[in-house]
């Protein structure tokens, strides 16, 4: 996976509110991971758990025209 592939993955993540509180710490954990890593499979495993699960549960969301 690209760059630009996780970048998208992380963007659908982030536009969508946590499903449970996280601490800052778990917060800055994330973030450092996401600026390190330079592809999906280099993030560590319980991250790379947390954006499948929030992209296997995310909305589907369609624009109305109106």
């Amino acid at each position: 996976m690209s760059s630009a592939e996780l970048s998208c993955l992380v963007r659908k993540v982030v536009g969508y509110p946590p499903r449970c509180d996280v601490s800052d710490l778990q917060r800055r954990e994330f973030h450092q991971a996401l600026l390190e890593a330079e592809n999906f499979e280099d993030l560590p495993g319980k991250w790379q758990a947390a954006i499948l699960k929030a992209e296997e549960t995310r909305p589907d969301l369609r624009i109305v025209g109106g």
